[in-house]
């Protein structure tokens, strides 16, 4: 099981294997030279024989006898920070990698499986294969905001901007390591990477030939819901898949590789109250196959199915010179995911990537593409289908020199970025066609070695979207103070940006409906945010309204828009009550139409309980043009490797983000009676008119037609009549309640994120890690104009604690995670958290959750233990939680996996 490695005189590897049982090993097809071999076994010290020269034609024979020690930790060499090689200790930024072994010996459904006990990374789990990732907060339910590459290729779908783990196109088998950058890092990658970086790196075929065949086979625990006011549950139900790679040398100067795998399982049941359990009869063209549409669970489909590989060739015409060329795709076929307008299935979504990469030296160009295909998808809250032919085109090129002797390194580069959006008008409704992005940029990337113990790093980035009028720039600045090779301290500014997405600016959609009356429909739509804004009151508005507002009805949608003024339709609010009231009575109140004597009540649909809260006028206001969200932040850290035994990594870090980008938010308040001058009035007119017991009568019937704010109480009655809408606007000439984004004057935010493992013996290693932020919930400031609260989506303070166990000479590992997080409020979308009935304004918090996982890996005696058999239980103890509003509760799954590399 001893590793050997030949190394070329320049530090390039040149090719690896592996011992046999009887410590034989053998590597083919080495190009005359002379080398470096390097011999080395977790367990043991290494040996390396340096000048080793290999002759055309013949063999050479290194014989090593290696000496046990202690197990140690090694340094950790890192590329996402300064897109170039270094230390991870030396980065100037807080980056933790994931390495082979310990990503090999974790059967993981998909990538954010792997990130789970990382400091500062928020994972909000919708099942078996759904995930959102974020680092140090402000997540959604479908988000982009973490900047993911494969291979420096953009792994979101193109023109949504979202990260769906699902459907990278790559295998556990084939990843070599996995990088995560906490805090902005625009000032090399550009726009979209204020919220950290998380870069996947996949093996080269030239150092991990062979063919790697895995089963993995496993079950989850019985899911627990609520369908109405039962508690649902089911059994339990079984997942497997089977992946496999294969890579081999073509000579000397090729080498291509090709991989896949296909998934099955059954996905944790839950039920969302706005979904119908008739889409098949409401809409029959999407096929819906019998059976599957009921009222326990609605009409989603549970069953998990996708496949989908990669193909790569890498060409290295000399040992300075590397061409690579791939091509990936991942289909699936039947997954649920979660998105800003409820659930979504996915049929048959198709997500294909083409990428050619061409490096010499320093000199590093690549020109990429990402492919949607939608298939026969739809929103399950209405059954509206969703097409996506969307495309993104990217090229990049990156160079660098040293001067000063290696004193000075200097990186330049630029990027073009295009993304085509074609959906078809499902999406992008009546934006559909002007709906495409433009945006380029450059960068230039300075490292400065002061003294041998000081390092200066400094950026300054440029980018422009043809979507705005000015460029954007994003300088980077750090100190780093190495005292000991291994231990570093940094001090880091940054001004990151990010784009608005094409959401964000042409989203039209319907995003489900309500039911008012036989006939009558109040749908809930989606809008992205026009050019010039949305204007509520422009030109004085609508004389007559609340506050000069307008609004439409679906009463009377030919009206078109008319001033904001619930009593304009008394008749309604009297029909709606007319078979409690009595005809008598409400004859009388349809006779007696108020004028002035009854007022207007504005209220906010909670689209995720569809309760409703009471709002003043005055916080309606404008919505302007969506700008790119700033971040500044500042950092500071230390980072160490001591004796091989302890590392460490600390960061404290404070950010101010300008024009924060929300999520989908309610912004067209629906318009009701006012229920103390309802009551009022109809307390005289009943009086008047002779009726007995008239003030309590007149309660109970004006509480009918005018309701009750949800801030008060949880049961919320009343009659919708209008909803308030802008009136420049195309998009809005519709009584739909509509969703859309705004930018937030300013959030700021501050936190820290500590990490450490630690070998405690032989055998036994100690890791964890621990991170806070100062809040989880933004209240609106006094006079700032946001209509809303913002929720961070995710936690103010997590934390794990692993213990690991190594016996590398007889093949085994195993280790006992725990994760705790507290529970958070939400704010996304359709997906809001509950009112606090205790706290007016503000929302009561999701689950906290305490978890422990299990996991052991095993490569039997036999060969050159090229067999591995691993089994990973998350959530042991079979705790029911939620990780987000509105999505499955999570039990206990447990994956086991068998691999053999021949």
């Amino acid at each position: 099981g001893a590793r050997v490695s030949v190394i070329q005189m320049n530090g390039v590897l040149s090719a690896t294997g592996s011992s046999g049982s009887d410590g034989s090993y053998r590597i083919a097809n080495i190009a005359p030279g002379t080398y470096l071999v390097r011999v080395s076994s977790v367990g043991y010290g290494p040996k390396d024989f340096p000048n080793t020269a290999i002759a055309a034609g013949a063999t050479t024979s290194v014989d090593a006898a290696l000496a046990m020690q202690p197990l140690e930790l090694a340094p950790i060499e890192v590329t996402t920070v300064s897109k170039a090689p270094e230390k991870q200790t030396d980065a100037p930024a807080a980056v933790f990698a994931l390495l082979r072994a310990e990503i090999s010996e974790r059967p993981a459904l998909t990538v954010a499986d792997h990130l789970k006990s990382i400091p500062g990374v928020d994972v909000s789990q919708g099942g078996l294969v759904q995930s959102n990732v974020v680092a140090r907060g402000f997540n959604n339910i479908f988000s982009g905001a973490l900047l993911t590459l494969i291979d420096n290729r953009f792994a979101s779908v193109p023109s949504l901007r979202v990260n769906i783990s699902t459907f990278f196109p790559i295998t556990n088998d084939d990843i070599e390591k996995i990088e995560l950058v906490l805090g902005p890092g625009a000032a090399l990658y550009g726009p979209n990477a204020s919220n950290g970086v998380l870069n996947i790196l996949t093996r080269s075929p030239f150092t991990s030939t062979g063919a790697t065949l895995s089963l993995e086979s496993g079950a989850r625990a019985g899911s627990q819901y609520t369908s109405g006011t039962t508690l649902g549950s089911d059994k339990g139900s079984g997942i497997w898949r089977a992946s496999g790679r294969y890579a081999m040398r073509l000579g000397s100067k090729v080498a291509f590789k090709v991989s896949g795998n296909y998934l099955k399982g059954t996905e944790w049941r839950d039920r969302d109250a706005a979904e119908p359990a008739t889409l098949n009869i409401l809409k029959p063209a999407l096929n819906i196959p019998a059976g599957v549409c009921n009222t326990d669970t609605g009409c989603r489909d549970f069953n998990l199915e996708q496949y989908g590989g990669e193909a790569r060739v890498d060409v290295r015409p000399d040992v300075n010179t590397e061409i690579i060329a791939n091509l990936g795709m991942n289909n699936s076929k039947s997954v649920i995911e979660y998105t800003g307008l409820g659930a979504g299935q996915a049929r048959d979504w198709k997500y294909t990537a083409a990428q050619l990469r061409f490096r010499h030296k320093r000199l590093f160009v690549q020109g990429f593409g990402n492919f949607s295909n939608a298939g026969n998808t739809f929103l399950l809250r209405g059954g509206n289908p969703l097409q996506d032919s969307s495309r993104v085109w990217v090229a990049q090129f990156q160079h660098g020199f040293d001067l000063f002797k290696g004193k000075e390194t200097l990186l330049y580069g630029a990027e073009y970025i295009k993304t085509d959006s074609r959906t078809g008008g499902t999406i992008n409704g009546l934006y559909e066609g002007i709906d495409g992005i433009v945006e380029y940029g450059a960068y230039v990337h300075s490292i400065t070695r002061l003294t041998p113990k000081f390092d200066l790093v400094a950026a300054l980035r440029m980018d422009k979207s043809d979507r705005f009028d000015n460029a954007v720039f994003s300088p980077r600045a750090a100190l780093v103070f190495k005292p000991t090779e291994n231990q570093a301290f940094r001090l880091t500014f940054n001004r990151a940006f990010s784009t608005p997405t094409s959401l964000n600016l042409f989203l039209d959609i319907e995003g489900g409906s309500r039911q008012l009356a036989p006939g009558v429909t109040q749908v809930i739509r989606a809008l992205g945010v026009p050019r010039d804004g949305f204007r509520f009151r422009e030109n004085g508005g609508c004389a007559g309204g609340v506050d000069n507002l307008c609004m439409r009805s679906v009463w009377n949608p030919a009206a078109g828009a008319i001033p904001a003024r619930a009593a304009s339709f008394w008749a309604v609010a009297v029909g709606a009550v007319a078979s409690t009231a009595g005809a008598q009575l409400a004859g009388l109140m349809a006779a007696n139409a108020p004028t002035t004597q009854v007022g207007t009540q504005l209220r906010t649909l909670n689209t995720s309980t569809f309760q409703f809260v009471d709002i003043n006028p005055t916080s309606v206001t404008d919505i302007e043009p969506i700008k790119p969200t700033i971040n500044h932040a500042y950092e500071v850290g230390y980072k160490a490797l001591i004796g091989g035994k302890l590392q460490i990594s600390v960061d404290g870090w404070w950010e101010r983000r300008r024009n924060f980008t929300g999520p989908l938010i309610v912004e067209s308040p629906t318009v009701f009676l006012d229920r103390a001058s309802t009551i009022a009035y109809l307390t005289t007119l009943f009086t008047n008119a002779g009726v007995p017991n008239a003030a309590a009568t007149a309660a109970a019937i004006g509480t009918g037609m005018a309701g009750v704010s949800a801030a008060t109480t949880l049961a919320t009655t009343g009659v919708p009549l209008g909803t308030v809408v802008p009136t420049n606007s195309s998009v809005t000439e519709r009584p739909d309640v509509f969703l859309t984004y705004r930018n937030f004057g300013k959030v700021e935010l501050y936190g820290a994120d500590l990490a450490m493992d630690m070998v405690v013996g032989n055998h036994l290693t100690l890791a964890g890690s621990y991170s806070w932020t100062n809040k989880d919930y933004f209240p609106r400031a006094a006079g700032s104009g946001d209509p809303t609260d913002i929720a961070l989506n995710a936690t103010k303070s997590k934390g794990s604690l692993t213990f690991g166990w190594r016996d590398d000479r007889n093949g085994w590992s195993a280790e006992t995670r725990m994760r705790a997080v507290k529970g958070f409020p939400v704010n996304s979308g359709v997906y809001i958290s509950p009112p606090d009935p205790n706290h007016p304004g503000s929302l009561l918090p999701g689950d906290s959750y305490a978890v422990i996982d299990l996991q052991a890996s095993w490569k039997p005696p036999v060969g050159a233990r090229n067999m591995q058999i691993s089994a990973n239980i998350q959530n042991a103890l079979n705790k029911h939680y939620s990780t987000f509003v509105g999505i499955p509760k999570l039990g206990r799954l447990l994956m086991t996996k068998v691999s053999y590399t021949f």
